[in-house]
């Protein structure tokens, strides 16, 4: 047995891992999500935890449940995520975008196309759309913000971030791109309209959609750690498609893509993946 934040220990007897393959056969037929593509441990704790907590001791009685109601199902699904908000996460990173990474891309287009990918409430977006305009204002550039859990999509497309999502915000940002408001006796930051004209939110399941194309930037942080090998180098591969010739993959902190190379990467410093240059040729001509 294990235990687990919380006080619930977590049991894996041989009848609940048959049940529990019973639950991912299961679940893929009605929902279309593929478990077998996240990390096993991390994925049998989470839902161990879930059927727990909703009073159920089966995983295939606990599907059951899930399965008569489909926004319960779905909120599931949407709780897989893992959520993490905060603004300019990892500050030294973004330090490199703003002085390195994002000039070089603004000297190739005056108009950047850029994907926060599992983007959780926003912070990660909203980050990215703070450092377009100090950099280049009023251009028409994009940031496209995706996750799999709507009602986070929700909160991100509101632009609101707690005190604790703004502890890395330089002081000169928070200035100038929140206002600070009370909302049930606590300060929550809105952010200025001023960075939503660069925004778009939608639904995008990294494991199964069609993968949008022609990006200058993808931030995908800690988004795949719980996510097997195999799936990950599919990702990977797809985010390469999904670049334009030059561009760059943004990952996270403690995130190393070992096959980079075989997938056509190169590695320029680290968090930073880059589609090679001189591919630009070769695009244009089959443009």
């Amino acid at each position: 047995m294990q235990q687990i934040p919380g006080g619930i220990t977590v049991p894996k007897t041989p009848e609940l891992l048959r049940d529990f393959e019973q639950f991912k056969q299961q679940l893929k037929k009605r929902a279309g999500l593929d478990l077998d593509q996240y990390k096993f441990e991390q994925t049998y704790r989470r839902i161990y935890t879930m059927m727990e907590r909703a009073g159920y001791r089966k995983f295939t009685d606990y599907l059951i449940y899930l399965a008569s109601d489909e926004s319960r199902l779905r909120n599931f699904i949407d709780r897989l995520a893992i959520n993490v908000s905060e603004l300019f996460r990892n500050p030294e990173q973004f330090q490199i975008l703003k002085t390195e990474v994002l000039p070089e891309l603004l000297r190739g287009t005056s108009q950047l196309k850029l994907w926060s990918a599992g983007s959780s409430y926003g912070a990660e977006a909203y980050s990215l759309a703070i450092l377009l305009h100090e950099l280049s204002p009023n251009r028409s550039h994009q940031i496209l913000g995706t996750d799999i859990d709507q009602e986070v999509l929700e909160r991100a497309r509101r632009g609101v971030f707690s005190e604790s999502d703004m502890r890395n915000v330089p002081a000169e940002y928070k200035q100038r791109y929140f206002r600070a408001v009370q909302e049930n006796g606590r300060t929550i930051y809105e952010a200025d309209p001023v960075l939503k004209r660069y925004l778009k939110f939608e639904r995008h399941n990294l494991l199964s959609d069609p993968y949008p194309k022609g990006f200058h930037l993808i931030a995908c942080r800690n988004v795949v750690i719980y996510f097997s090998d195999e799936a990950k180098e599919r990702i990977f591969r797809e985010f390469y498609s999904a670049l334009t010739p030059g561009g760059y993959l943004f990952v996270g902190n403690t995130e190393r893509i070992f096959t980079y190379a075989q997938i056509g990467f190169e590695n320029p410093s680290a968090f930073f993946y880059k589609k090679p240059a001189q591919e630009v040729q070769r695009w244009r001509n089959a443009s």
